[in-house]
């Protein structure tokens, strides 16, 4: 399995899935070599052996000023050095298939095909489209169609994400499964003690880029804010847009209203989930969205944008368009005000949620190995 991050070396849901995948997949009796960038992290895992190949500049999901040649050229230079590692450990191992994750793996996967002729499934979580919006990078978008038209199968975590590998990447339609993401349920079925307080609280989770829509959210919260006193938005994550987000709710007044919380380990964010009072993702565009899942299982209900590829798998949340903050706003409030209605979007949600386990996820994976072994 090629990937770029691993926890604690992560920055989003790409890291939690390679991490819940490989532990599902070790308890199918299944032996994975997990390679990925030397980092400053300690990454241990009793379910994969971790093969750290080399420093890499950056994290998965860079800043746009981060990308450059530099950048590029290390990229290559980690994905031959791979494909080499691959190549060497194979003789030992003989490993059945190549499992690749994303863009940045895709020259290792394809490379490492040629040199050890096993076949290759690669994951697309998201594509270039997603992440930089009106202004993708064509050099990441070939790489991109390179994996999609050249592995033997892909995996992707929506039937809407999975139009898109059609219509703009010409994908070979009958390669493709659609593999929704997991959550393991007992995590947050914990946090449920956790009492919430007298204030309302809404939470915004992911990073601070434009791609998550958080320039809206904090419109929306200005919003609610006119009708209702009684709301606390707390926005956890960090990105480029943070300190403009910072400077906005100053200028807009709402300051003592809005709690940035930066990164939050694990435990933390379990209880930032089960002390909300409503979980918001209004992403301009999320193939899935595992955080959606998690507020689920924290019994927690959720507004979602239309965007979204988690919006396929539940009727019991609230829809909306990730642009209209006015319907945003709206709909916040009813489910603030409306106990009946919260409640009822809650009771669906965790019992949808429970049909969604990483054992399942995995399952379905090993049904798409087993049609390349």
């Amino acid at each position: 399995m090629l990937g770029w991050e691993f926890p604690p070396f992560k920055s989003g849901g790409l890291g939690v899935h390679c991490y819940e995948l490989t532990n599902a997949l070790a308890r199918k009796g299944i032996e994975i070599d997990f390679y990925m960038p030397r980092t400053n992290y300690d990454i241990k895992s009793n379910a994969a052996r971790i093969i750290q190949i080399m420093p890499v500049p950056v994290g998965p999901y860079v800043s746009k000023e981060a990308y450059g040649w530099d950048f590029f050229n290390k990229v290559r230079e980690y994905n031959k050095r791979c494909a080499q590692v691959v190549a060497e450990n194979n003789r030992r191992r003989n490993y059945s298939l190549i499992h690749s994750h994303d863009w940045l793996t895709v020259d290792a996967a394809l490379e490492s095909k040629a040199k050890i002729n096993k076949p290759n499934v690669m994951t697309v979580h998201s594509t270039e489209y997603d992440r930089a919006g009106l202004f993708p990078y064509d050099e990441i978008l070939k790489v991109e169609k390179r994996g999609i038209q050249n592995s033997d199968r892909v995996i992707t975590v929506s039937h809407m994400m999975k139009k898109q590998l059609i219509e703009r990447f010409v994908a070979n339609e009958n390669k493709v499964r659609v593999i929704y993401n997991g959550v393991d349920i007992d995590k947050f079925r914990k946090c449920h003690e956790f009492r919430r307080g007298k204030e309302k609280v809404v939470l915004f989770l992911g990073r601070m880029v434009e791609q998550k829509a958080p320039i809206q959210f904090l419109e929306a919260a200005k919003k609610v804010l006119t009708k209702m006193k009684n709301v606390r938005f707390v926005m956890v994550g960090e990105g480029d847009l943070l300190p403009y987000l910072i400077d906005l709710a100053i200028k807009w007044g709402i300051s003592d209203k809005v709690t940035f919380m930066g990164y939050l380990p694990d435990e933390q964010l379990r209880e930032a989930y089960a002390r909300s009072d409503l979980y918001v993702m209004p992403s301009v565009s999320d193939p899935f969205g595992i955080t959606v899942l998690e507020a689920m299982a924290s019994g927690t209900p959720v507004l979602v944008s239309k965007t979204s590829g988690v919006s396929e798998i539940t009727a019991n949340v609230l829809k909306t368009e990730f642009w209209d903050v006015n319907d945003m706003a709206e709909k916040i409030i009813a489910l603030l005000n409306y106990k009946v209605l919260s409640d009822t979007l809650s009771n669906g949600q965790m019992m949808d949620v429970k049909n969604f386990t990483w054992d399942r996820t995995a399952e379905q994976t090993l049904n798409v190995y087993r049609e390349l072994i």
